[in-house]
């Protein structure tokens, strides 16, 4: 006789998931977490520490902390894992500060009971009013971190270097402007030693130092930022730096290679471009807008053929625009304007032409000094929405294969000495909704199929208006 037990493999996995709430009855249902009570304790210590005058917090109440608003709890484990409490009104800033915006921030302390919470991946205070309290070094012993920001938030002081603890990092916002009653101010944060970001180096694919003071740093600070070989974007809007290195390589390195996204500007770098810049290529936006660059554009650009954004504004850079800026093959937003350029436009803007991959959508080259007359080729920029070419000292006509510039929205010739009839084929242009023609030497009227929400076009000093626009038009004032 077989007195073996014949158990069905069916009852047996059945038992075995018996077994296992049995001995975890703390996890609750997947789909609904739990609170665990150690968290939820230190999440009210860290309201109590809070001020909330828009009532942001006002759920915080219960037992169930992962119902909270701007709370998340893991689904398996009930570990609170993310805290979004970024002022609901951010996008109001800064023109609506003293109104609804400054009404709906947090105010007061960040209480050191967050370290509390083991398992906290994601932290947004972004966009409250701390009142220029230290920032927090304590935040650095979260080291479960992968999202910080605490942009626009008034803290102050150095930034801690125990960040560097949080070796799983992939995104710091520390973007530092903030306004106070008496208005814009700055450079409430600083960094004097940057040595922490090599903690971060293996993870840290986002960061954003705009506003940070960066002077102390400033003799290290590309070989300091060239130790992140994940990151992707970097942001030092106006940081006070004052040297570009131009003697730095990145060649030898992998470093930096990933990087996408990298805004210098309004720092006060005094210098040509560097040509270290070339080896990061896979840039797609780059912006070094007034930071004292001077010399002429090098050559090195066609490396970068990744590159879709070029903004160069605001500089002393000269001689001419080099054709190979015409030849990058993803470039849709170039912005040279309020530079030194003395030259003639047809060499780029042939280059612009014979490019097949051409996809330029933008194009400021205002506030110059370039001359000559405009090619026919002009009309080849079928994918171009906006022209700039104001305040220069263009001559001859417009080229009436402007017409062919099936996609253009906006075109703006002010402040030059363009002369001859107004296009007719500007009629041709469905797509056209700004046109400025204003100081100029130009003739006769706009076409008459051409139709503006706002018929503010100028020709010569005055507005010229024609049909179907308004019979009485208004004077430029």
């Amino acid at each position: 006789m077989d007195l073996k037990p014949n158990f069905r493999p069916s009852f047996f996995f059945s038992f075995l998931i018996f077994f296992f709430f049995l001995q975890k009855p703390d996890l609750g249902s997947a789909s609904n977490p739990k609170c665990i009570s150690t968290e939820r304790q230190a999440l009210l210590t860290f309201k109590q520490s809070l001020t909330d005058p828009s009532g942001l917090l006002s759920s915080w109440s219960g037992l169930d902390c992962c119902k909270w608003r701007g709370v998340r709890c893991d689904r398996r484990t009930s570990h609170v894992i993310k805290i979004d409490l970024r002022n609901p009104n951010q996008t109001l800033r800064p023109y609506d500060y003293y109104g609804e915006f400054k009404k709906g921030g947090l105010g007061g302390k960040i209480d050191p009971s967050l370290t509390r919470l083991k398992y906290l991946s994601y932290l947004d205070l972004s966009s409250n009013d701390f009142n220029f309290l230290a920032i927090p070094e304590f935040i650095g012993r979260i080291v479960s971190l992968r999202y910080l920001n605490l942009s626009f938030t008034s803290l102050s002081g150095e930034v801690p270097p125990s960040f560097g603890n949080l070796s799983k990092l992939e995104s710091l916002d520390l973007y530092a402007q903030t306004f106070s009653d008496d208005g814009l101010t700055a450079y409430t944060l600083h960094a004097s030693n940057l040595g922490w970001l090599s903690g971060l180096s293996s993870s840290l694919t986002y960061l954003n130092l705009g506003f940070v003071n960066l002077s102390g740093a400033s003799d290290t600070w590309v070989e300091d930022f060239s130790r992140l070989s994940k990151l992707k974007e970097l942001h030092l809007y106006n940081s006070e730096l004052n040297k570009l290195h131009l003697s730095f390589s990145l060649s030898s390195s992998a470093n930096l290679k990933l990087l996408e996204v990298l805004d210098l500007s309004r720092n006060s770098f005094n210098s040509p471009i560097p040509n270290w810049l070339f080896d990061l290529t896979n840039l797609r936006k780059l912006y070094i807008q007034q930071v004292l660059l001077y010399s002429s554009i090098p050559s090195g650009f066609k490396k970068l053929k990744l590159l879709e954004t070029l903004d160069l504004s605001d500089n002393t850079l000269g001689l001419e625009i080099p054709a190979v800026l015409g030849y990058l093959p993803r470039l849709k937003y170039l912005d040279l304007s309020v530079n030194s350029f003395r030259s003639q436009i047809h060499s780029f803007l042939d280059a612009l032409s014979k490019n097949k991959e051409n996809s330029l959508v933008s194009l400021d080259l205002s506030s110059n000094s370039m001359y000559g007359t405009l090619p026919e080729s002009l009309g080849a920029l079928r994918n171009l929405q906006i022209l700039d070419l104001s305040d220069n000292s263009f001559t001859g006509p417009i080229p009436s294969s402007v017409g062919n510039m099936a996609s253009l929205k906006e075109l703006v010739l002010y402040t030059n000495m363009f002369s001859g009839a107004i296009p007719q084929s500007l009629g041709d242009i469905s797509t056209l909704n700004k046109l400025i023609l204003s100081f100029n030497k130009l003739e006769g009227r706009i076409p008459k199929r051409l139709k503006f929400k706002d018929p503010s076009i100028y020709a010569g000093n005055d507005l010229l208006c024609g049909k179907p626009l308004p019979k009485k038009c208004p004077r430029k004032q």
